[in-house]
């Protein structure tokens, strides 16, 4: 199994660094930290941030050039200096919070949420689908651990991660409508918890490992480990490919796993190129 390891990036230390994304058409890279609700954007080496003021799930880029975030009470749209809130998240209950989110290329928003604390994880969360003409729609109920999303190039599959299930769930997907179906299990994950993932132009999934400081590339045809790529921190918490080429897998981590490298933003040359970044479809708000 080939293998590789992950250099720092970015020494900005996170509770719970996640989401990373790196937008082609701007040339930013961004993450959140969702314990601080802060978003952070790299460009060019400079970092600057943003503080939402409450947990931040995840952040994605919009059509406008702004970044669509997703926060304790709603879906808010973020620009450099303000945050505006464009949805209120009725369908969260209190003990909820939200946990990753992702745009299909029709700019759909698909955001997951997950209980706040330890002691409520048996009550769960749901996966929810948003865009400003449908609303909200509920897609799939009874999650535990709301977490990875990512499509096939074609369009057609849906990938999904429930990291309780502790595997990689398919999903025929109807892009003119976001709808899904046929579900069906892909990749058994043999050690540690799916967390965040993406796809690369090969179709091969690159999943976060958390609890194993490492990403595992994965063929969800076969659903075997191809290559992994090392991690000095414990808890890893999501992925995305990304630069100027699109073949740096950045890497995001928890500060909470008790080692030194913990909580950093960390990268590595792949050889392979991810897919475009799916940005959210603001366009109504900006009519408005």
């Amino acid at each position: 199994m080939k293998q590789l390891e992950a250099q720092l990036e970015e020494a900005v230390k996170c509770l719970l660094g996640e989401g990373p994304c790196y937008d082609e058409k701007t040339g930013i890279l961004s993450w959140v930290d969702i314990k601080t609700g802060t978003l952070y954007k790299k460009k060019e080496g400079r970092v600057t941030s943003i503080q939402t003021g409450q947990y931040l799930g995840a952040a994605v880029p919009a059509d406008s050039g702004n970044y669509v975030g997703v926060l304790t009470t709603g879906i808010y749209l973020i620009t450099d200096k303000t945050i505006h809130k464009i949805y209120t998240l009725n369908e969260f209950h209190d003990f909820q919070r939200a946990n990753d989110a992702k745009c299909d290329a029709e700019g759909r928003l698909w955001l997951g949420s997950m209980p706040l604390f330890e002691d409520d994880m048996d009550k769960g969360g749901n996966l929810y689908c948003y865009s400003m003409k449908a609303g909200c729609r509920l897609m799939l109920g009874g999650t535990k651990i709301s977490n990875g999303m990512a499509w096939s190039r074609d369009g057609q599959t849906m990938y999904y991660i429930d990291s309780a299930r502790k595997q990689v769930d398919a999903f025929d997907y109807d892009m003119q409508n976001g709808m899904i179906g046929n579900r069906r299990k892909v990749i058994e994950i043999p050690v540690g918890v799916p967390d965040g993932m993406t796809i690369d132009e090969e179709g091969m999934l690159w999943i976060a490992l958390w609890g194993t400081g490492s990403v595992g590339r994965f063929c969800p045809i076969t659903g075997k480990m191809s290559e992994r790529i090392i991690v000095p921190a414990l808890n890893v918490s999501s992925c995305c490919l990304g630069g100027p080429e699109g073949d740096i897998l950045y890497i995001t981590t928890s500060g909470e796993g008790g080692g030194n490298g913990d909580g950093f933003l960390y990268s590595v040359h792949t050889g392979v190129r991810g897919l475009p970044v799916n940005r959210f479809d603001d366009r109504k708000w900006i009519l408005q």
